[in-house]
């Protein structure tokens, strides 16, 4: 895993000392193995963990563009993007750090020529695009995303001596509520 510097800052209870304990950031990348139902692989993807600053930007940007845009149905708009394929160009743009192994076959002159391009953003968008095995690759990559995040998070919690359990706080304690009885006056 790849990572960037970033302080963390915590207070330990040592007679007035503040200790800081330099951990690696949450921006976390991986090579991964994108495999056909073969099991042979088709690709790599070097993916970038989901708490990624600029995705989570991106996916609140695309949410507040849906929701700036209204629902008026009668416009026409040829330039609006759909919600889903928003989410794809901001996992292209910003999960998507670099590829290996993917080739985009275009018709020139009537023949089909097949090229193995770089990553940019623009094709990495082309590629999500490309129907169902855009889909596919994309929800590949939103997964290890999500993997590599929960690794990086794990070892952050390891070194700032949390345990990993304690962090979680899914579950709701409910509160009990009293009720009153009514006095029967007899």
């Amino acid at each position: 895993m790849e990572s960037h510097g970033l302080f963390y800052f915590y207070k330990l209870e040592v007679a007035m000392a503040l200790k800081v304990g330099i951990i690696k950031s949450s921006d976390v990348s991986k090579w991964c193995e994108y495999k056909g139902v073969d099991g042979e692989v088709q690709a790599e993807f070097k993916v970038r963990g989901i708490a990624y600053k600029p995705f989570q930007v991106a996916i609140e940007r695309a949410g507040n563009q849906i929701s700036s845009k209204g629902y008026d149905v009668m416009v026409k708009d040829e330039d609006a993007k759909l919600y889903h394929e928003l989410l794809m160009d901001a996992c292209a743009a910003h999960l998507i750090e670099d590829w290996k192994g993917v080739v985009f076959a275009e018709i020139v002159d009537g023949k089909t020529v097949e090229s193995e391009k770089p990553y940019t953003p623009e094709n990495a968008s082309k590629l999500l695009n490309l129907g169902d095995i855009g889909i596919s690759i994309w929800l590949f990559i939103k997964e290890q995303a999500q993997k590599i995040q929960e690794d990086a998070d794990k070892d952050k919690a390891l070194i700032l001596g949390k345990s990993w359990s304690s962090t979680n706080t899914k579950k709701r304690m409910r509160r009990k509520r009293r009720t009153k009885s009514s006095k029967s006056s007899s």
